[in-house]
């Protein structure tokens, strides 16, 4: 079984390679806005390092979401795209989810997790997890977007929060944060989101509930965009 992992949900294109639930290859890149460019040549890159060729490949995870509109859409079109003439198993990731396993994974953690992506207005999106030394990982709550007072009620600190800015220089959303929770902040930290997916596959390889055709997947903003949210104030 080969697993592709793909993570375009935020400024950083990740992506891994996994064979029989073993890494082969990771490949990363911390280019902002620049996925479309580039997220064709990252997989050629990680398949060839892993010897693997795209034939080969027998499922696909990519993140779905929350996250960045474009980001999201870009690596959702690359998985139909990668799938149209071979059809694939694919299990859509929640990118929150993505990231508390990434940063679990990176500082074998055992602790409840909190992930946040900063969601602009002031607000976040956000869900709970706890992992088992950052190769299990299990949902607390389920992804919402909020005032990031609502967060800051749930925390205690012994938790992990790692956040997301997003790539918004300005960002002060988490300040608040500070004294909450033992801080990881995503923008400094080298999370390998694109094996944290791959790791994601595997461990639910038995849930065929999970696993969809491509042609399904849709993204999970859990909010409109800026437009769209215009749009309807000034109507």
């Amino acid at each position: 079984m080969t697993v592709l992992g793909i993570d375009t949900s935020s400024t950083d294109l990740s992506i891994s390679l996994s064979v029989d639930d073993s890494p082969v290859s990771t490949v990363c890149r911390y280019v902002r806005n620049s996925h479309a460019e580039h997220i064709t040549q990252a997989v050629k890159l990680s398949l060839e390092l892993g010897g693997v060729d795209v034939a080969d490949v027998t499922h696909i995870a990519v993140s779905a979401g929350p996250g960045s509109f474009t980001g999201l859409r870009i690596g959702l079109s690359f998985v139909k795209g990668l799938c149209m003439m071979t059809e694939r198993r694919v299990i859509p990731l929640s990118s929150l989810m993505v990231l508390a396993h990434a940063a679990g994974a990176a500082h074998h953690s055992n602790k409840k997790i909190y992930a946040a992506l900063d969601a602009r207005q002031g607000r976040i999106h956000w869900g709970s997890f706890i992992t088992d030394d950052g190769a299990k990982i299990r949902r607390l709550s389920e992804d919402r977007l909020s005032s990031p007072e609502e967060l800051t009620g749930e925390l205690s600190p012994d938790d992990i929060l790692v956040t997301d800015t997003m790539g918004y220089q300005r960002s002060a959303v988490f300040d608040q944060f500070a004294d909450k929770a033992q801080i990881i902040n995503a923008e400094k930290s080298s999370l390998q989101r694109g094996l944290s997916c791959t790791s994601l596959a595997f461990n639910n390889i038995n849930n065929d509930h999970l696993w969809q055709s491509a042609q399904y997947i849709v993204p999970s903003y859990l909010q409109a965009s800026a437009a769209e949210e215009k749009m309807a104030v000034s109507q």
